[in-house]
């Protein structure tokens, strides 16, 4: 017998293309910086929350699996599915790590 599974879905304010996502501690409770550090751009907020997604989706990958452990066909698709979403995650790493990198080059481009 098969059990429903609740998934968390997050609905996301609006967005204004090209403005800048803040995520600085002021959102959170905290203290927030004057010197701009904290704000992202609407393309690393959208890597950090797809990565964030698909890994989530992984970890509930184990049960669906073992649930299809006596549908052959089933788990087959399942687990072509989550190697695709695994392979993705790593992409999304990869451009992460670039996006990060090129916001320090430029910050110390400014403070030079």
């Amino acid at each position: 017998m098969a059990t429903k599974r609740s998934s968390s879905s997050s609905s996301s304010g609006s967005r204004t293309p090209g403005k800048v996502q803040n995520i600085s501690r002021a959102h959170r409770g905290g203290d927030r910086s004057s010197s701009g550090r904290g704000k992202i751009d609407n393309v690393t907020y959208d890597v950090i929350a797809v990565m964030h997604e698909k890994s989530q989706g992984l970890e509930a990958y184990d049960q669906y699996l073992q649930d299809a452990r006596n549908h052959d066909q089933v788990r087959e698709v399942l687990e072509e599915i989550r190697q695709q979403d695994e392979e993705a995650v790593q992409r999304l790493m990869e451009c992460l790590r670039e996006l990060v990198s090129g916001e320090r080059e430029e910050e110390e481009e400014e403070a030079a």
